[in-house]
């Protein structure tokens, strides 16, 4: 039996109700990095994004185009099965360089972040599955340096 995917075990993540109201659509102006597990898997869609440690994988908006897998109506054609970075925005998990702490943010591009909208509980749930999983250090490292608006509001800290 093969090991359930990261991903999955975010399967409670569904802001349908939130994001169907949004006229924003993260989708058509954003990318999400790839973990390494689902590299393959998206590899038809994925291109390379730099960062002083090196490459990382994504998918999503690139070169003003939006996501490829939004519908004509700018829904997720893959939402069950979406990756774990698309899954989790507006939480996003930082590494911090001095201190070694992994560092979650709400990302205020987020409507729903800047309204208030994003339940407490929801976010506490996040950090709670981010603690008990296996992120690989490096690959965490590229994904914080990887170019990206950052109009974060920190909101947890702690060590591996």
């Amino acid at each position: 039996m093969s090991r359930l995917k990261t991903r999955y075990l975010f399967n409670f993540v569904d802001f349908g109700s939130i994001c169907s109201n949004c006229n924003v659509n993260c989708c058509k102006r954003f990318y999400a990095i790839l973990l390494p597990e689902e590299e393959e898997e998206f590899s038809r869609n994925s291109f390379m994004v730099e960062t002083e440690l090196g490459c990382i994988k994504a998918i999503g908006s690139r070169n003003g185009e939006p996501c490829p897998f939004l519908d004509g109506n700018g829904r997720c054609k893959i939402y069950s099965n979406r990756p774990l970075d698309c899954r989790i925005w507006p939480v996003i998990i930082y590494y911090d360089f001095k201190t070694g702490e992994r560092v979650v943010y709400l990302d205020l591009d987020c409507p729903a972040v800047s309204k208030g909208l994003v339940p407490r509980e929801f976010v506490e749930r996040v950090v709670e599955e981010f603690r008990k999983i296996h992120i690989d250090e490096e690959w965490l490292k590229k994904y914080t340096l990887a170019p990206w608006p950052n109009h974060l509001v920190e909101i947890y800290r702690f060590k591996k």
